[in-house]
């Protein structure tokens, strides 16, 4: 792992995911093995997403080595939701080049708002998101 327990400031789980809120301000979001992510799941994701958070745009550092299955609904709700969400840009590491392939599908069709960029490593991904912040203060 790429930061120790006691880097983590506070951690919430779902039924399909853990957040961990670090020092750094850095959330890594990972989603459980094989999870199935319809409209009540995302909006748990979602609400647990805020109030990890707190008032703050955070950089989402997401886990994506696993694979994932997210219902054509649920995409929708997290479009419409987009806007609410407390991220200032996604940083998605994965080493799966179907996945790498899917996620850039997802991200040209889609348009998020935030910045979204592919990371094979961690250490590539959160310098990128500190990057990030530093543009953005």
């Amino acid at each position: 792992m790429f930061y120790a327990n006691e880097d983590i400031v506070k951690e919430l789980q779902t039924s399909t995911a853990r957040m961990r809120l670090l020092k750094n301000g850095i959330v890594h979001y990972t989603h459980f093995p094989d999870a199935e992510v319809d409209v009540e799941q995302h909006l748990e994701n979602h609400n647990a997403l805020i109030e990890l958070a707190g008032s703050v745009k955070r950089m989402i550092l997401h886990d994506s080595s696993e694979m994932l299955h997210i219902t054509s609904e649920a995409r929708q709700k997290i479009r419409e939701l987009e806007s609410d969400c407390p991220v200032l840009a996604r940083a998605i590491v994965t080493n799966s080049i179907g996945i790498k392939l899917f996620i850039n599908f997802y991200i040209k069709m889609n348009k998020p708002l935030v910045k979204n960029k592919i990371f094979s490593n961690y250490e590539d991904a959160v310098n990128w998101l500190l990057q990030v912040r530093e543009e953005e203060d």
